[in-house]
């Protein structure tokens, strides 16, 4: 059984295999949605609101870089504002063009480490985990907390039937994920402890979990707001509640492994969501490729990164 699950993992983290699946969900989209619909939307895309997703994009990055640079502090590893925020710049652009949506941290570490020698790579590669990690279970309880505020009101925005689909593939996401990362762990209950305590220090303590909660808010509000006004800019305006629970069920579904960045996923879920808040699928499938857009056009400063890179020494680029 753990033979046939690691075989299907590695199916998965194929490129071929993701770049297969994402052109199979954008191919089956294009096929059942309003293609005439969706493009008179795109055409007509409110040009303003697209330009301050842009400048969200920024504020995103810029913090998510400065979440990483404290991460790392607590747990030993020091280096400078502007080294975090050139180096997010790069790995955000790489996360959006190459397959898996990792690959760009994946090349964070081991620029760390050609920076800094081999002896900060397992304390780099946590701050990096546990710096995406808080993103995603701030997405979590966000989208947790709309759900249950809209019922609560009596305003629901996903009937309860799709709240429990929606529950049961948000739990299937996250233990993919676990199952993802144990099977690619060798001594997992020892690696398991030892990154017990990398949270303990990086999450936990008084301080530093106010200082966390105060980043993970701010760039999760980014999110969600630069997803808000691209639907803005393609003539669908979503209620506060529709934003704080189908924005959220529709990022969390880039979590799934198996597309390059998320694309047709994304798509996939907003054209299944936008019609529950009286938008058609057409609209959804549209605020997602504008918000894949922006996000793409967004992180493009990463280019220069890589463009005006430092050389370094051959030794430790094999490193890298």
């Amino acid at each position: 059984m753990t033979k046939r699950m690691t075989m299907g993992i590695t199916i998965f983290r194929h490129p071929l295999t993701r770049i297969a699946i994402t052109l199979a969900l954008l191919g089956g989209l294009w096929a059942v949605i309003d293609t005439g619909h969706l493009g008179r939307l795109m055409a007509d895309i409110r040009w303003p609101w697209v330009l301050v997703g842009l400048g969200l994009v920024q504020c995103q990055i810029v913090a998510s870089a400065l979440r990483w640079q404290f991460t790392a502090a607590c747990l030993g590893e020091r280096f400078s504002r502007s080294h975090a925020v050139r180096e997010y710049y790069l790995a955000s652009l790489l996360n959006q063009i190459l397959p898996g949506g990792v690959a760009g941290d994946i090349i964070r570490a081991g620029r760390g480490v050609a920076a800094r020698g081999s002896t900060a790579w397992q304390t780099g590669v946590a701050a990096i985990v546990l710096e995406r990690l808080a993103g995603q279970i701030m997405l979590f309880v966000i989208a947790f907390m709309g759900l249950s505020v809209s019922f609560l009101l009596g305003q629901p925005v996903v009937p309860a039937a799709w709240a429990s689909w929606a529950a049961v593939a948000l739990v299937f996401v996250a233990g993919f994920g676990l199952v993802a990362v144990l099977m690619r762990v060798p001594a997992g209950a020892a690696r398991l402890h030892r990154a017990g305590q990398a949270m303990q220090k990086a999450w936990f303590t008084r301080r530093v979990a106010v200082v966390q909660l105060a980043y993970s808010g701010v760039i999760v509000a980014a999110y969600l707001a630069a997803f808000a006004l691209a639907s803005q800019a393609i003539g669908a305006p979503l209620s506060g509640l529709a934003i704080v629970t189908l924005i959220p069920i529709t990022l969390l579904t880039m979590l799934l492994p198996v597309s390059i960045a998320g694309w047709g996923l994304r798509e996939a879920a907003a054209a299944a969501l936008w019609p529950l808040a009286g938008a058609s699928a057409a609209d959804g499938v549209a605020a997602s490729l504008v918000y894949g857009l922006i996000s793409l056009v967004g992180a493009a400063p990463g280019a220069l990164v890589w463009w005006l890179r430092p050389r370094t020494p051959h030794g430790a680029s094999r490193r890298a």
